[in-house]
């Protein structure tokens, strides 16, 4: 009457048991093109953009660094030491020249529509209508004389090369050189 010992009989069965019990664990580097794809695929947010999408996507977040700088800058102009200060103006016209960059080197293929999306304001004609005038301008050249509206006749026909008068005097002076009575004056 050999009866198994009931010790041994619990650990032969605790041991097999627990061997088919836990799950097997894959080695790390199973499958490591599956860990690269899952990677990637965390990395793209979002559907693809199109040309135009990314630069405006791209104008955007630099136009919202610019206006956070504008922002911090202003609001603490008044309660800033002076080296905080400096460090906020400079952070201000750093963004805003990269801003300004940005907008110039938008290839052409691009610039029509960025132009008309971000600049492309309509005129404020209300005047105009009101006043029956016509709403476009009239091209002016640069190259046209454009006579001074400050200046008095004898100013613009006269030659100051050959003036060697000081400009130094009184009201009554001056007066007298140009022939006003002070008495017609109020």
């Amino acid at each position: 009457m050999n009866q198994p010992n009931r010790s041994d009989k619990t650990n032969n069965n605790r041991s097999s048991s627990s061997k088919k019990s836990r799950p097997q664990r894959s080695p790390k580097s199973a499958n490591p093109a599956k860990k690269r794809r899952n990677n990637r695929s965390r990395r793209t947010n979002g559907p693809k953009l199109s040309g135009f999408e990314k630069v405006e996507r791209a104008y955007m977040t630099f136009l919202e660094k610019h206006l956070e700088a504008r922002k911090k800058y202003f609001e603490l102009y008044h309660r800033a030491d002076p080296r905080q200060l400096t460090k906020l103006e400079k952070a201000f016209y750093r963004t805003g020249d990269e801003l300004r960059e940005y907008e110039d080197s938008i290839g052409p293929e691009f610039r029509e529509e960025f132009e008309k999306k971000f600049n492309g304001l309509k005129l404020d004609t209300t005047y105009s209508e009101n006043h029956q005038l016509p709403v476009e301008e009239p091209a002016v050249s640069a190259q046209d004389n454009i006579e001074d509206p400050h200046l008095l006749p004898t100013q613009v026909d006269h030659e100051f090369k050959a003036d060697e008068e000081e400009s130094v005097g009184s009201i009554e002076d001056y007066q007298q050189y140009k022939g006003i009575d002070p008495s017609t004056e109020s």
